[in-house]
């Protein structure tokens, strides 16, 4: 996966860029409700991430909401510097330290984005061929 070094700066560019990724049909609340293209958020503290309430079911949703990112409390430019950091093979402590995070919330966050990526991307997950051990064998006698 690419990710161009110019928009990893830009916050609204990273919004962009995971917005496209995790709601590629467009944004829809958790009720799958479509955003109308006039919608207002409904509230603004975490710009550009902001919070909409659904009209059809009063719900508030983000780009997060129903997502494997759900609950992440990073921005988006630092959310994709980590995505990237991770494609890329940075170590924790190394990625830890250039951008200034605690390296076991990174650690237990790489963890849960491995885990996410081996339950949807693992070319393993089914056709494993199962590994036999002695205790496998019936004994001849």
């Amino acid at each position: 996966m690419l990710f161009p070094i110019d928009d990893l700066l830009d916050e609204t560019a990273c919004y962009e860029l995971l917005l496209s990724v995790l709601h590629p049909k467009g944004l829809r609340c958790p009720q799958d409700h479509e955003l109308p293209a006039d919608q207002a958020p409904h509230d603004r503290h975490r710009a550009p991430v902001v919070d909409y309430r659904c009209r059809a079911c009063g719900k508030v949703f983000n780009v997060f909401t129903n997502t494997p990112l759900q609950g992440v409390r990073f921005s988006p430019a630092r959310l994709v510097m980590i995505l990237r950091g991770f494609c890329q093979g940075v170590t924790t402590l190394h990625l830890a330290q250039e951008l200034d995070l605690s390296r076991r919330h990174l650690m237990t966050f790489r963890h849960r984005v491995q885990g996410m990526a081996l339950e949807r991307f693992s070319p393993l997950s089914t056709a494993r061929p199962r590994r036999r051990s002695r205790r496998d064998v019936s004994e001849r006698r």
